[in-house]
């Protein structure tokens, strides 16, 4: 199953995908790059989500967008 590294927004329902990887190293890799653009006034956090499909990926996501009490 591949990982994917999704922005989520926290001040709308936006969330950005910025790829997809078979690999765990280089999927956190990309993590940690996503995470060092932010800063203080942006208002989302990247995570990495590891799913069967694009698709269930983008559940995932929305799952932790209800955990976090996001929109």
């Amino acid at each position: 199953m591949p990982y994917y590294v999704y922005a989520i927004h926290t001040d709308s329902k936006l969330n950005c995908l910025y790829g997809s990887f078979a690999d765990y190293h280089e999927a956190e890799i990309c993590e940690r790059e996503k995470q060092g653009f932010g800063n203080s006034q942006d208002s989302s956090f990247v995570t990495l989500v590891y799913a069967e499909n694009q698709t269930h990926a983008a559940q995932r996501v929305k799952q932790i967008r209800r955990e976090r009490g996001l929109k």
